[in-house]
């Protein structure tokens, strides 16, 4: 039986740090909750959609029946939606059809498309982007296997390839650093001074880890309770707010001191400290420091600053990217994969509908099928490309291409009346 599914256009629009300053990306961006709605309105157009949204990019891979993209659409409807259109323009966004929307898909899986390449949280995001789709309805036969390939992938590379080797920021550099030092962090009680994006992430590092306890302070406690609690939304942690007047109080009850705040001055000293019995890690990410040099002169303190954390990030960068060329070659082999079976749908017999397997000659002209287009995955990506109908009509111009195509098709319908 002849498959009579409409033609399905993959394609992928958004924001993201290339394209956009963060002032403009923070615009668009999208809290978890939000997602679903934005989803909703999209449906009008699309049959299939997955969102991705994280402070580096709010990007948008959907599927659509209809054989013409209208991009102006989408690109309103999430303009209008976050109410930004007073900051938002066209040339912040970009624009991909089936192979660059594939591509991007599992650039971002991998980190190569990260601000910092090898960033170890972009595969947890996109796969939470996933599953929140899914639980919503809102994926179907071509996301799921674009997103099941794409975090396959991802996977793959922190196995098979050095790209996600060492810290890549300040804040899994400081976490590193702890984890250096007292071999684990299980047992053990982070304070964290700051509730700033930086202090968020380090914090989310600490409980990735597995810390026991997160200590958190900050000059304004409404900050400080609410990062804690949009942590506790996605995490599972031992967590106490403190007064920012009263936290030196537990400095010797902590093994480790993570600060990062907006303060001009220090506001940690030498005099703070009371004599220490255990180690105690004192790590100041903040520019201006914040933690007094003098600290270091305490017996059993070690005192690191964000110099010392960036010397360890490029010191493991060289590493990290001398595998790059290997997970590019990954992402092409994944991507010929995806786009012989995604260009074949709508010339393959639906015998899916019938719930059994094709017979062996209907299988043998399926695979025939493929192989041409995995030969001529190229022409057929360009073809894609410079369609503006449905792009298997306007393979037919192309003679010499569409001749071997439209035989290929025939026997394989044939095969399948018998």
């Amino acid at each position: 039986m002849r498959s009579t599914a409409s033609p399905k256009t993959l394609f992928a629009f958004g924001i993201n740090h290339k394209t956009a300053p963060v002032e403009i990306r923070e615009k668009l961006h999208l809290r978890e909750d939000e997602i679903p709605a934005l989803i909703r309105r999209l449906r009008v157009a699309l049959s299939e959609c997955v969102i991705l949204s994280t402070c580096n990019r709010t990007e948008i891979y959907g599927v659509s029946e209809s054989r013409e993209i209208d991009l102006d659409f989408f690109k309103n409807t999430l303009i209008d939606f976050k109410d930004a259109r007073v900051f938002v323009r066209d040339e912040h966004f970009f624009a991909l059809i089936s192979c660059g929307a594939c591509q991007q898909l599992f650039n971002v899986a991998t980190s190569i498309d990260s601000k910092v390449i090898g960033d170890s949280q972009i595969l947890r995001q996109l796969r939470a982007a996933y599953s929140l789709a899914q639980q919503n309805g809102y994926t179907g036969k071509v996301l799921n296997q674009l997103l099941q390939r794409g975090l396959k992938l991802g996977k793959t590379t922190y196995t098979e390839t050095s790209i996600h080797d060492g810290a890549v920021s300040v804040s899994l550099a400081a976490v590193e650093l702890g984890v250096k030092t007292f071999g684990s962090l299980r047992g053990r009680t982070a304070l964290v001074i700051g509730a700033g994006e930086m202090a968020r992430f380090t914090t989310e590092a600490l409980i990735n880890r597995n810390i026991a306890k997160i200590l958190v302070t900050n000059r304004t406690r409404s900050h400080a309770e609410e990062m804690v609690s949009t942590l506790h939304s996605n995490h599972s942690f031992e967590s106490e707010i403190l007064d920012f007047d009263k936290f030196k109080e537990c400095l010797p009850n902590v093994d480790m001191i993570v600060s990062s705040t907006g303060s001009i001055d220090p506001i940690l000293f030498k005099d703070d400290f009371p004599v220490l019995e255990n180690k105690l890690l004192v790590i100041d990410i903040a520019v201006p420091r914040d933690v007094d040099n003098a600290v270091a002169d305490v017996p059993n303190i070690t005192l690191r600053n964000i110099d010392a954390l960036r010397s360890i990030i490029d010191g493991h960068y060289e590493r990290r990217v001398k595998d790059l060329p290997k997970v590019q070659k990954m992402i092409v082999d994944e991507m010929v994969g995806f786009l012989t079976w995604y260009y074949s749908l709508p010339i393959m017999p639906n015998y899916e509908r019938t719930g059994t397997k094709p017979p062996p000659e209907q299988t043998a002209e399926i695979l025939k099928v493929k192989a041409f287009l995995n030969q001529n995955l190229s022409e057929i990506h360009r073809l894609a490309a410079k369609s503006n109908g449905d792009f298997y009509e306007d393979l037919e111009s192309h003679f010499s291409l569409i001749r071997r195509l439209q035989t290929l098709k025939a026997e394989t319908f044939a095969a399948a009346a018998v």
